[in-house]
């Protein structure tokens, strides 16, 4: 019917749509030029925070490199006051772990190792820090310590890692054995790159065990 209203009954009911539906339209218009530049300036404000978090990192990592441990733990709490969303920061806690284990402050170092542990969103970077904070448990003289990190649920494709890292543990206390079946493991389940097969090998042999029921050497595709 609209074809054939007069053009002042088309004004006229222009005008009535617009008072009814106008802020609506508006408020639209806003939101969404409000919603691009808000999203603008998140994306600039976080580049910004990578690239501050960036230099503070590399900071720190001079600071390592020239053993300015103190220096290095101020950079690292900048890091975690205000970048603690930055990828810079799990990076920064490794770093400062190995700068501890260099100089035997085990503790110290377990703490930014359990710290990655607990808040890393990287499966794969989780993994890694376990390995280094049961290498650091061992070192202490802390076996148990450092079998309840290694938690083969957690292990994924470095379980052959763990397990040999577990029959590190449990020939330290004295559970040949123990650490026989954990040798075993790791050299069933090591592909290229994750376990030295050699070194493996020669622990499982000082302690007695048999490599015979193991199998071949696995492929890099396994």
């Amino acid at each position: 019917m609209d074809d054939y209203l007069s053009e002042k009954e088309q004004v006229q009911k222009i005008r009535e749509w617009w008072r009814e539906n106008g802020p609506y339209v508006i408020a639209g218009l806003v939101l969404g030029i409000g919603g691009l530049v808000g999203w603008n300036y998140w994306k600039s404000y976080k580049i910004a925070q990578a690239e501050e978090a960036g230099a503070i990192y590399m900071q720190l990592s001079e600071m390592a490199e020239s053993g300015d441990q103190a220096a290095a733990a101020a950079a690292l709490a900048d890091l975690e006051a205000d970048y603690a969303s930055t990828p810079y920061l799990d990076q920064a806690r490794l770093m400062m772990a190995r700068m501890m284990v260099e100089k035997g402050e085990f503790e110290g170092a377990a703490a930014h190792l359990a710290d990655v542990v607990d808040s890393t969103s990287d499966p794969e970077l989780e993994r890694v820090a376990r390995i280094r904070l049961a290498r650091v448990w061992l070192a202490a003289g802390q076996h148990q310590q450092a079998l309840d990190v290694l938690d083969l649920s957690r292990a994924g494709a470095f379980a052959a890692r763990f397990h040999e890292i577990r029959g590190d543990a449990l020939a330290s206390r004295g559970e040949d054995q123990a650490a026989i079946e954990e040798y075993r493991l790791a050299l069933q389940g090591g592909v290229e790159g994750v376990v030295d097969r050699q070194a493996v090998l020669l622990k499982l042999d000082a302690l007695g065990g048999s490599p015979d029921d193991i199998g071949p050497e696995p492929s890099g595709d396994a």
